[in-house]
C-alpha cells in the first residue's frame, strides 16, 4: 500500500509538471503570434504609409518595388490577421475598387477606420474606441 501511494504522489507531481509546462508552451506561443501579428500590421501600416506620402508630394513611386512592398504587406496580412481584419481589408478594398472616380464621400475613410478598430481589437483583444475616435489618428483625415 505505501507503494501505491508513493507512486501515485509521484504520478500527481509529474503530471502537474507536464500541465505546467504545456501551459508556458502555450501562452510563449500566443506571445510570439502576438508579436508576429504585429510586426505585420506594422509593415502593412508603414507600406501604406511610405506610398501615401509619396502620392501627396507628388514623388516618383518605383513601381516595381511599391508593388512588392505592398504584395509582401498583404501576404502577411494574410498569414497573420485575424478573419475580422481581413474582412474588414476585404469591405475597404471593394469599396475603393467600386466607387467612382473623384466620389469624395466619407465611406472609404470609415472603413479604413473599421480595419484599424479590428487590428487594435485583434492585438490587444478588446477595444472601446469607435472609428469617430480614431478620425484624427486615420491617415486618410490628418495626412
Amino acid at each position: 500500500m505505501e507503494i501505491n501511494v508513493e507512486i501515485l504522489v509521484a504520478l500527481i507531481g509529474a503530471i502537474a509538471l507536464l500541465i505546467g509546462y504545456l501551459i508556458q508552451r502555450q501562452n510563449e506561443l500566443k506571445l510570439k503570434i502576438t508579436e508576429t501579428k504585429k510586426e505585420a500590421y506594422a509593415e502593412f501600416l508603414n507600406d501604406f504609409t511610405e506610398t501615401a506620402v509619396a502620392i501627396m508630394h507628388d514623388e516618383e513611386i518605383d513601381q516595381i518595388t511599391s508593388d512588392r512592398q505592398r504584395m509582401h504587406a498583404r501576404d502577411q496580412l494574410l498569414l497573420y490577421a485575424s478573419d475580422n481584419v481581413i474582412k474588414a481589408y476585404d469591405n475597404w478594398i471593394k469599396y475603393t475598387d467600386e466607387k467612382p472616380e473623384g466620389h469624395g464621400d466619407n465611406t472609404e475613410v470609415g472603413l479604413f477606420g473599421k480595419m484599424l478598430l479590428e487590428i487594435r481589437r485583434d492585438i490587444l483583444g478588446k477595444t472601446k474606441l469607435t472609428v469617430e475616435d480614431i478620425n484624427n489618428l486615420n491617415p486618410f483625415n490628418r495626412g
